[in-house]
């Protein structure tokens, strides 16, 4: 598995370093770039007029480079980063776009390597969780983070969304931070934190209250008012060019996202009923955060990092079987997808996956639960 995962990786770092300019001019960069250019001329509006945009778009690239119908559909203020990257020409804007993003991806790892060792187990009482930690000593993940952040930087190299990532130049990494964020808002009912989370996560709206379940299961509260707020404040930005804008934003969201409605009821319904495990609840949500999501783009599965991560976690205590192969095959099921075939091997390894975990997880939970044979004689 180190093998292919290295083998991805290097390819992965062959497809972004080699991208044509004729590539990067069809990106998705060029929407958001051609947006910033609107926003920072003070026409607050206008990255929801399409023939606006597209006349924008047709100036900052060659004609025909992109199609000038694709719409801009995110809040106004993901606009803003957008903005001052177009004071820079586009080519120098889309690889510090680049650069941007590996610092985000690699401060969510980081992240993610600080609170993981520390998130409270679901079978394993506080004080059995303290004794292990205290006699790991100083050989403990919590000293050893060097080793896993290696694998985690590989691991994150070698998947095919990653690819995607860094070659659209769409805000993605700010998905995997906010749901980062997320996480580490179950270890302290922290506003602050969680309302930077909800920030970031409104950038793709679809996303956002599957988090918000998260922390509705753990009952931060106060987390959950936060992150509410910060991604309400996000999501009505388009208001500061009128109410025209909101309502234009909101159609082009949803004529690219579909997100089933029924998945986020099931979810906020075991959420209420407070599941036994929230990490594994966590780990369920953000998986079905995307398989709830049919139109979900290569780049967007980038999100899946953190419910990844989760998996090794609950792995690491018993909770599940080691996810790295079913992860591996996930990645390797989305390459092929890339190549256009006919039937989309993707969401079909996810959603079989997902659902031997979970049979997987409930099996080991009731075993644990189970009282050994002597006692219960």
């Amino acid at each position: 598995m180190l093998a292919v995962a290295v083998a991805l990786a290097a390819a992965g770092l062959a497809v972004i370093l080699t991208q044509s300019p004729a590539s990067r001019m069809s990106s998705d960069f060029t929407i958001n770039y051609s947006a910033g250019v609107l926003v920072r001329q003070g026409h607050l509006a206008a990255p929801y007029d399409q023939a606006k945009l597209g006349a924008i778009m047709r100036g900052v690239v060659p004609d025909g480079a992109i199609d000038p119908r694709l719409p801009f559909s995110l809040p106004l203020a993901a606009a803003l980063p957008y903005a001052v990257l177009s004071l820079l020409p586009f080519e120098v804007a889309f690889h510090l776009c680049q650069l941007l993003s590996a610092a985000l991806m690699l401060i969510a790892l980081l992240l993610l390597q600080r609170g993981a060792p520390t998130l409270p187990s679901p079978n394993v009482s506080n004080a059995r969780m303290a004794l292990k930690r205290r006699s790991r000593g100083p050989t403990g993940p919590a000293s050893g983070g060097g080793k896993y952040i290696g694998l985690a930087v590989l691991g994150v190299l070698a998947a095919v969304p990653t690819w995607g990532a860094f070659t659209e130049g769409q805000p993605t990494a700010w998905l995997l931070l906010g749901a980062t964020m997320i996480v580490l808002a179950l270890r302290a009912d922290t506003p602050a934190l969680a309302a930077g989370a909800g920030m970031l996560l409104a950038v793709k709206p679809q996303y956002l209250p599957v988090y918000l379940a998260i922390l509705f299961a753990a009952r931060r509260w106060r987390s959950l008012g936060a992150a509410a707020t910060g991604g309400a404040i996000i999501l009505l930005s388009p208001l500061a060019g009128g109410a025209g804008g909101l309502s234009a934003m909101v159609h082009n969201a949803l004529s690219a996202n579909q997100a089933v409605l029924a998945v986020l009821m099931a979810l906020c319904w075991l959420a209420w009923r407070r599941p036994p495990s929230v990490i594994g609840f966590a780990a369920l949500a953000g998986a079905l955060a995307v398989l709830a999501s049919p139109h979900a783009l290569p780049h967007d599965l980038l999100i899946l990092v953190v419910p990844a991560w989760l998996a090794i976690v609950l792995y690491r205590q018993g909770a599940l079987p080691n996810p790295l192969p079913a992860l591996l095959a996930i990645d390797l099921a989305v390459l092929i997808d890339l190549r256009g075939i006919d039937i989309p091997l993707g969401p079909i390894v996810m959603t079989a996956v997902v659902a031997w975990y979970g049979w997987q997880f409930r099996q080991r939970a009731a075993q644990q639960r189970r009282p050994p044979i002597g006692r219960a004689a």
